[in-house]
């Protein structure tokens, strides 16, 4: 390149390029209080970015430089728009579970009736990132090690050419982190299993392993015990009489109530969109609750 080209080279301008209707970080809170799944990713990412980087991409996350982001079975594409007159275009690459580690996950989940309750209302239990650990899976819940090398969780390429955890990387790792903090089971799909698969399995094994039926609210063992049932004819001398220990119905302790319990027999709404409908229906039925105890109650103090 001449001297005469070099003077007359088109600057690039000071600050990135204006995007209407990018992604925009918008959590009230900042970076602060972070639910568990967002907080220990967006850790790993800033860790691999150095200061500049992670200073100009929270910029770039809060203007809304986050032109794209399109998560997929085990990695997510993203374009980021910085000071060049195209976006960057940029992909985070995670490890995937290979077909064992999800078959002892999946055993592993059905074996416990709060796993698949919590992941039904699209929720993740901290207890989760244990339960992993405890199975040998070969990657944690959550990613840990960023970085361009093919040994990092998850591998990070960007059209920039940096060499380590970008500004367009972390803008983005900013929009992500938001999204995970309100769909934690996403981590599932980056892990290789769409979400709705996971719980479809779930579903399945739990359904095999209790023969078909509800096992949110288990039988009392008198009645699964058919030695301990008087036969009707052994009874006809005092069927009309209430027997002597009719005055302890009342003092008898309330069996456990299970919420939701015929939400969560009939599993995953195969309807897609944003919220899970399962996790919408139970709110609805919570509040029309919560709404009749305070009418019940505000008429009987009248």
């Amino acid at each position: 390149m001449t001297q005469w080209q070099e003077q007359n080279k088109p600057r690039q301008p000071e600050n990135p390029r204006r995007v209407i209707g990018g992604y925009k970080f918008k959590r009230k809170q900042g970076v602060a209080d972070f639910a568990w799944t967002a907080d220990l990713f967006l850790r790993a990412i800033l860790a691999g970015a150095d200061g500049d980087a992670r200073e100009e991409g929270l910029a770039y996350a809060i203007s809304g430089q986050t032109v794209k982001m399109i998560p997929s079975v085990g990695r997510i594409e993203a374009d980021v728009q910085g000071r060049s007159s195209r976006p960057y275009r940029l992909e985070l690459a995670f490890t995937q579970w290979t077909p064992d580690e999800w078959d002892r996950l999946i055993a592993a989940f059905s074996a416990e009736a709060v796993f698949a309750a919590r992941f039904l209302v699209g929720e993740l239990p901290a207890t989760v990132a244990t339960l992993i650990e405890s199975l040998a899976i070969k990657a944690p819940i959550v990613a840990v090690k960023p970085g361009g090398k093919s040994s990092n969780d998850p591998v990070v390429t960007c059209t920039c050419g940096a060499t380590q955890v970008c500004k367009h990387a972390v803008a983005m790792s900013y929009i992500l982190a938001e999204r995970l903090e309100e769909e934690p089971l996403l981590l599932f799909q980056l892990r290789g299993m769409p979400v709705a698969r996971v719980l479809e399995q779930i579903h399945q094994k739990r359904t095999l392993s209790t023969r078909g039926e509800n096992q949110a609210h288990p039988l009392p063992a008198a009645a699964s015990d058919e030695t301990l049932v008087t036969p009707l004819e052994n009874a006809l001398h005092d069927f009309w009489r209430p027997g002597r220990r009719l005055h302890e119905i009342e003092s008898r302790p309330v069996p456990t109530h299970t919420p939701h319990a015929l939400l969560r027999r009939l599993g995953a709404s195969p309807m897609g969109g944003r919220f899970p409908l399962v996790g919408l229906l139970a709110t609805i039925y919570d509040t029309a609750r919560t709404r009749g105890i305070l009418l019940r109650d505000r008429e009987s103090s009248r």
